[in-house]
């Protein structure tokens, strides 16, 4: 999309208002659509091993190889209902397409199907996991491992949200803005893109800091690094011990 974009500002007197420039809008929003779709899944993980953890069906990998094909599926469809009603229109000024901020209807599909309903579903799951840990909490009354488990749960919320919420916080002040004061800030579209790049990145990087597969990974390592050495130096320490003592009873040994 920006290659466009600044390939048309080096060229202002060409165009690309065709089919194609549409579509390219499309797959932008069918790859948003996956990413928050991404945090769908995770949270629905983790309801299934905290609160449903007896369900083994609901944790089997055939389960998640279905939801990630449906995963798929929606995050092709939802952006339907921008490309067909033409929402995606091409923009001069920016030498690519995207929705106006001026089509209001166009610019509220794509907030409430892909950013909204992924919101809700996750803060929804987050709320069950909370009040269910809670509950649990007070009927076994393990209090230590309960919490702990509480505030990992809760730390993993936020970095969550905050995420979340960051990504697509610029577009909807953008949008009220327009709304309210019929006012449609310069560079409107360069801005949404960057936030939304820088939203991505920062995401990805959260990602791999709360990730409990890639922490095991390295701790792993550390495991595998580690006792090499404190074995190799034992068996140094054991071989000269052992060398250390045969030679002092070999005297005896031979007097006797």
């Amino acid at each position: 999309m920006y290659t466009y974009s600044l390939y048309g500002d080096l060229n202002p007197s060409i165009s690309f208002d065709n089919v194609w420039c549409r579509i390219r809008a499309y797959l932008v929003f069918v790859g948003y659509c996956m990413f928050f779709n991404t945090f769908v899944l995770q949270a629905m993980f983790r309801l299934f091993r905290i609160a449903f953890y007896r369900r083994k069906s609901l944790q089997s990998r055939e389960f998640f190889i279905i939801a990630f094909i449906i995963q798929w599926i929606l995050s092709f469809i939802l952006p339907l209902s921008s490309l067909l009603p033409n929402d995606y229109e091409y923009l001069p000024l920016y030498f690519t397409c995207w929705i106006s901020f001026q089509n209001i209807r166009g610019t509220l599909t794509p907030i409430i199907l892909i950013y909204g309903s992924s919101i809700s579903a996750i803060f929804f799951i987050y709320v069950y996991i909370i009040r269910y840990i809670r509950r649990t909490n007070r009927i076994q009354q393990v209090r230590q491992r309960s919490n702990e488990r509480d505030l990992l749960v809760l730390k993993r919320i936020v970095i969550l949200i905050l995420v979340t919420v960051s990504i697509g916080l610029p577009s909807v002040f953008i949008f009220l803005i327009y709304v309210i004061g019929h006012y449609l800030i310069p560079y409107t579209h360069h801005i949404e893109g960057m936030c939304l790049i820088t939203g991505l990145f920062t995401a990805t990087i959260c990602f791999t800091i709360i990730s409990p597969q890639i922490k095991k990974l390295f701790h792993h390592n550390q495991q595998q690094i580690y006792p090499i050495e404190l074995i190799g130096n034992n068996q140094d320490h054991r071989t000269r011990t052992f060398q250390q003592l045969t030679h002092q009873h070999q005297p005896r040994s031979i007097l006797n």
